[in-house]
């Protein structure tokens, strides 16, 4: 039986830095959204997060004119008529601490490789990862453990009927462990391994503190099962924000069960649209997505392909590695398209550490911020590479992500739809053929978290205004020198325009397709060039419709080469800007 579908849910986003009440609605049987509101995230000593999705609610309900809220307090639920009440609430947060966690597992590329993809996917916080050599000293690693104070710990180890012995020593360390601490301060503890032992490790640690299992995350070699022991680390995350956030509960009292953490509902969404996407036309090679959230506090980014999912979550600013401080200052000042000294660079990245809630307000101050994004992108792509493997956006051989879908204020707000394009280009680097679609309200996690009660919703929305098609980029890979040309692209749009353009190697070039039109692409690759269409020289046919910024062939190489001397560098930059917002 199909499902009544809502006529009014709410969605609540808290983020860190803003939270935002969005509401959908459904007329002529679609979801749409009807409105959003924004305020100031009360995130802080003394603050209630009730108090800023309350604030939240109130603009969105002077915005859209349906009324949400009592005139004494609360929700009007269920809706009661035509602009009155709301029937559902979901969220999605990213406002919250990362919790602590130990991994214990047995060899660093092994589980433990799985399990650090697992920890980089949500908002958690490495205290400790041991290996079996920590073993060898057993009452050194119990110390350690003691010391770390984690929230959490997570066993893994073990293929599906594997190795036995060091994970059974694991559980008798447990046990010394969990014998030692008081009640109050004994972490959550999952087991993710070998299945074999389950039985073995309810008996022996189950008595001793709250124990969670789930499948085993690398059931092979080679092979890896992230998301049940998500779903579990997932509830574990809520229940600890609810303890740590005032008014946390309160909201997600409001929800029932939809709600989440941003990247958690990311990895939900990216899987939910691979199980909808179809072959593109002409490309031979596998078809991914890739998701993108530039947040005020955190990047997050989430890939899929072939039917294997993975998502990395970085702190914009605090978790950088070491140096890492250091090289955002440096990439600020490379990356900026306005003219700006390398202490005008460290002097922005310092103060936005501090205040990231703070708006540019100056050219510069725009430029490094668009800059710093670059940076974010290009540090987050590479670590999902390096946990996922099979992962490789800049390669024009193994597949081709489209479409990418990416928010964040500084893309959303940004000028003109070029500068958010080239952002997104100069971060990600994409090779082959990649849509670009821009989240105007953030809407990806709030679909992921409402979707499971109306799974229309997600469908509906993705195709509505609230999602901007900014242009189709295709991004030949050659080797030949700049000026030579390595690509000839015929066009023939559906209002009848017709032309032929030739792209030379080192060149950023918009091809003017009016916005919504149907087109028509005859690819002809030089026999050194790759298009992605199944080798060097192998060119094709490809229908698109046409972006915000019609069609973009992005012919500058990969990776992005720019001058090292400041005054060419900025020119350089400045160019590929007005090529695609001149």
């Amino acid at each position: 039986m199909d499902q009544e579908p809502l006529s009014a849910i709410l969605g609540l986003d808290i983020g860190r830095i803003n939270t935002r009440a969005s509401l959908f609605t459904i007329s002529d049987g679609k979801y749409h959204l009807l409105d959003s509101g924004m305020v100031a995230t009360s995130l802080g000593p003394g603050l209630h997060l009730g108090t800023g999705a309350g604030c939240a609610m109130q603009a969105l309900q002077e915005n859209s004119g349906h009324v949400i809220l009592k005139a004494e307090g609360g929700l009007v639920m269920p809706a009661t008529a035509v602009g009155l009440g709301v029937d559902s609430v979901a969220m999605t947060a990213s406002a919250g601490p990362r919790i602590k966690i130990a991994l214990l597992g047995l060899s660093e590329q092994g589980s433990l490789k799985a399990g650090r993809a697992l920890t980089d996917s949500m908002m958690l916080e490495p205290v400790g990862v041991f290996s079996a050599e920590v073993l060898l000293n057993e009452s050194s690693a119990v110390d350690e453990l003691i010391r770390t104070r984690p929230d959490v710990i997570f066993l893994t180890g073990g293929e599906d009927g594997g190795a036995e012995g060091p994970t059974l020593r694991w559980v008798e360390v447990l046990r010394w462990l969990y014998a030692l601490l008081p009640d109050q301060v004994k972490p959550t503890l999952v087991y993710s391994g070998n299945p074999d032992l389950e039985r073995i490790v309810r008996r022996r640690l189950e008595p001793l503190t709250a124990l969670q299992i789930s499948p085993n995350i690398q059931p092979a070699v080679d092979e890896w099962d992230l998301v049940p022991a998500q779903n579990l680390i997932e509830r574990e995350i809520l229940r600890v924000w609810e303890e740590r956030l005032t008014g946390f509960s309160d909201i997600t009292g409001l929800t029932q069960t939809l709600s989440g953490t941003n990247g958690f509902l990311f990895g939900r969404m990216m899987r939910y649209l691979m199980r909808t996407i179809e072959p593109s036309q002409g490309a031979k090679r596998e078809r991914g997505i890739l998701l993108v959230d530039l947040g005020g506090g955190s990047t997050t980014i989430s890939a899929g392909m072939g039917g294997q999912t993975g998502t990395v979550i970085m702190d914009a600013w605090e978790d950088a590695p070491i140096g890492g401080m250091d090289d955002l200052c440096r990439a600020a000042h490379r990356w900026s398209v306005a003219p700006v000294t390398e202490n005008e660079a460290r002097q922005y990245v310092t103060e936005h550490a501090l205040h990231q809630a703070v708006v540019p307000e100056t050219m510069k101050e725009l430029s490094l911020s668009q800059a710093a994004a670059r940076y974010r992108l290009q540090r987050g792509v590479k670590q999902l590479s390096e946990n996922h493997p099979w992962f490789d956006l800049n390669s024009a051989n193994l597949g081709h992500f489209e479409p990418v879908i990416a928010s964040g204020a500084v893309l959303s707000q940004a000028p003109s739809p070029g500068q958010a394009m080239l952002v997104l280009l100069d971060g990600l680097q994409p090779c082959g053929i990649t849509t670009l679609v821009l989240d105007r309200y953030h809407l990806l996690p709030l679909l992921g978290a409402a979707g499971e009660a109306q799974p229309a919703l997600p469908v509906h929305l993705l195709t509505s205004d609230a999602f901007v098609n900014l242009g189709t980029v295709i991004s030949p890979v050659s080797r030949v020198s700049n000026g030579r040309q390595i690509l000839n692209v015929q066009v023939s749009a559906e209002d009848g325009t017709e032309y032929s353009v030739d792209i030379a190697q080192g060149t950023l070039r918009r091809l003017v397709v009016p916005e919504g039109v149907k087109a028509v692409l005859e690819l002809k690759p030089s026999r050194q060039t790759e298009i992605g269409f199944g080798g060097k020289g192998v060119g094709g046919r490809l229908k698109v419709t046409s972006g915000v910024l019609g069609i973009v062939i992005d012919a500058r190489g990969r990776p992005l080469q720019l001058p090292d001397e400041d005054e060419s560098r900025f020119e350089q930059l400045q160019s590929w800007l007005w090529s695609l917002s001149g």
